[in-house]
């Protein structure tokens, strides 16, 4: 069975340790492909190095809107996208929840890495928090029809999900949260979305999936990831594996030109 983790941060402090060993344990747990996404200059540029010393995981650079306040002029992103090994733009988008940056910033931001995605035909890495109307209102006005996009960390409602899928041919990123018992409207939604526009998730360190929540998240928990959707949806496991990983390529076209 051999899966893809389309969303990981392995670039923090978190995994400083021990990072050989993290991606060693995810690929004896049949996660073959990892896509680390960067949150700022230091991140992305940290996820690219990491990316070339490890075959398995290939990189993306961004602005996460948690960090959009401090983010300059980036006036290095476009550059750094320009970068063959970079294979999304991400991680980007707008949190309303926390509002760490001011909506304003977050939304100006979010719209120039639209632009730029949508102008080297880089797929784009979304976070969506409280902030669905906004996102949706961005996309549609910066992005390029042609590049694919991912909301990552999806946790909303079927309606939701598939307003993105109708409007915006998203992909919907599903994480650990679908392990947690109290989810019942990402339940609903996994079981009764297209599968075809499913991918899978870690966002490690962070959601770690039932029942390991409360401890580090890691790549290799993907699969109890995959093993969730495989009860909601009545298929097995490496059938979810085998979608998800092609739902993958689609989404994120330079995997296959990486790999290839």
């Amino acid at each position: 069975m051999s899966l893809t983790d389309t969303h990981a941060h392995l670039d923090g402090p978190e995994f400083a340790s021990d990072l050989e060993q993290t991606i060693a344990r995810a690929q004896t747990a049949g996660v073959t492909t990892i896509l680390s996404a960067g949150q700022d200059e230091a991140t992305s540029r940290a996820t690219l190095d990491i990316a070339s010393r490890f075959a398995s995981v290939a990189p993306a650079a961004g602005v996460h809107p948690h960090l959009a306040k401090d983010a300059g002029d980036l006036g290095w992103l476009p550059t750094l996208l320009n970068d063959p090994r970079i294979v999304a733009a991400g991680e980007m988008g707008l949190d309303y929840h926390y509002d760490f940056s001011p909506r304003d910033r977050q939304r100006e931001v979010f719209a120039r890495q639209l632009q730029w995605a949508s102008e080297r035909d880089l797929s784009a890495i979304i976070h969506c928090r409280e902030a669905y109307d906004d996102v949706m209102e961005l996309l549609s006005e910066h992005r390029k029809r042609s590049i694919a996009v991912v909301i990552h960390c999806f946790t909303a409602s079927y309606e939701i999900g598939k307003q993105f899928i109708d409007d915006f041919d998203a992909y919907l990123g599903i994480g650990g949260a679908v392990t947690f018992k109290k989810a019942t409207d990402l339940h609903d939604a996994v079981t009764r979305l297209p599968l075809e526009r499913l991918v899978l998730e870690t966002d490690c360190p962070y959601m770690t999936p039932t029942p390991y929540r409360g401890k580090r998240n890691e790549p290799a928990y993907m699969r109890l990831t995959c093993d969730a959707v495989a009860t909601l949806r009545n298929m097995t496991p490496e059938s979810i594996a085998e979608a998800t990983t092609n739902n993958a390529l689609r989404l994120f076209p330079r995997l296959m030109t990486r790999s290839g």
